[in-house]
Formats: structure tokens, sequence, C-alpha cells
């Protein structure tokens, strides 16, 4: 995806939050119109889904109202490290599966826990360290 592209996504995310919240009557249309316009006029400062984030929090110091889009972009960034991880972990897996089955075994049974990170599973496995430098992840 271009940058045009996330920023794009970011500003429709944040419009569709600002129309939930007319809909329910939550916040009033000038004040959505603020918001949406202080939103337009730093988009270009983003980059990656952190930035997006880092800009909701700063947004939200002025407007409250974003405080639950600030929670929900939090949960969508865990969520997208963590398909991440797994996506490397599976090639990771599949391309010892052969050779060293137990340890494939071994790498994809810590992943599947939840509270497990790349710099866990990477201090634990130095296979898997070897890998991720390899792909640069």
């Amino acid at each position: 995806m271009t940058d045009t592209n996330k920023k794009n996504e970011y500003a429709k995310s944040v419009a569709l939050f600002l129309a939930e919240l007319l809909r329910s009557r939550k916040v009033t249309l000038k004040r959505a119109a603020e918001i949406a316009a202080k939103v337009v006029a730093n988009i270009n400062l983003v980059d990656t889904e952190e930035h997006f984030l880092r800009l909701i929090k700063e947004l939200t110091l002025d407007f409250e109202e974003l405080h639950h889009l600030q929670e929900l972009i939090s949960i969508e960034i865990k969520i997208n490290k963590r398909k991440q991880m797994e996506k490397i972990v599976i090639e990771f897996a599949a391309s010892i599966m052969v050779t060293d089955i137990r340890l494939a075994s071994e790498v994809l049974r810590h992943a599947s826990n939840d509270n497990v990170d790349y710099e866990q599973l990477r201090s634990k496995f130095p296979q898997f360290n070897e890998f991720m430098n390899k792909v640069k992840v």
C-alpha cells in the first residue's frame, strides 16, 4: 500500500468514527468539522500506524471525543503486529520443518501464546533470531 493510500485509510477511519459520533448524537456537526479539519491539517505527518496513533493521542488532548478512537487504533496496531509475527513464525517453521521438526514445533508452540512477542522468541531461539536478521524485521 502506498503512503497516499495509507494516509487516505487513516483519514477514512477518522471520518467513519466521526460519522458514527454524529449518527449517535455524541458530537455536534461543528465539533466534528473542527476535528476533521485538524486531522486533514496533520495527516501528511503520518507515515505509519504508530504515527497515526500519536497524532490521535495529541488530538485527544483537544478533542476528548477521540479517546475511544485512540483505544481502537491501539488495539488494531497490536493485532497487526501479532499477525505479522505469526506470518514470520510460520515462514521460519516452514523453512526448518524438514530439517528440525522439534525446533519448528517448539517455536510454533511458544509463538501461539498471546503474550509472546518477537523479542521473547528471538532471545529464546537463536535460530529464529538469525532468521529474523535475514528477513530484516
